[in-house]
């Protein structure tokens, strides 16, 4: 799997999430994503799924990514602190998030349309545009 990726040190336990999505090195051309794996790894992907940086995240800090959504249980024990540098980047099929199909692209699209003719700019309150919890 290629990668552009430079050896990263931990993110320290008393950074927010918002500062390490911050600090995460991004696919240059801006049609990548984020996501966080089940072993509590927070990575980032180009289109193709190829990865570009990833952070193991603490409980508190895994917590804070779904900030009051449920949580799938797998992650209530989770710890990314735990997983190894290899693993981190070369993580179980789980652990990557599939690719949209243009069926997907084609629904995404028709639900943004309809968001903003019904004039909906933000969905979640309380959140900036710019948090990109899994897209940025």
């Amino acid at each position: 799997m290629p990668q552009t990726v430079a050896d990263r040190q931990p993110a320290g336990d008393n950074m927010s999430l918002r500062d390490i999505q911050r600090s995460m090195k991004k696919d240059p051309d801006g049609q990548g994503i984020s996501a966080l794996g089940y072993d509590g790894v927070l990575r980032t992907f180009d289109n193709e799924r190829n990865i570009f940086d990833a952070v193991g995240l603490n409980p508190t800090q895994i917590r804070e990514y779904y900030d009051g959504r449920p949580m799938p249980e797998r992650l209530l024990t989770a710890d990314g602190r735990n997983i190894s540098h290899w693993d981190m980047f070369h993580p179980d099929a789980e652990n990557i998030p599939r690719k949209f199909t243009e069926e997907d692209k084609a629904k995404i699209r028709a639900y943004n349309e309809d968001l903003e003719r019904r004039g909906v700019t933000c969905c979640v309150s309380g959140k900036s545009a710019d948090d990109g919890e899994s897209e940025y």
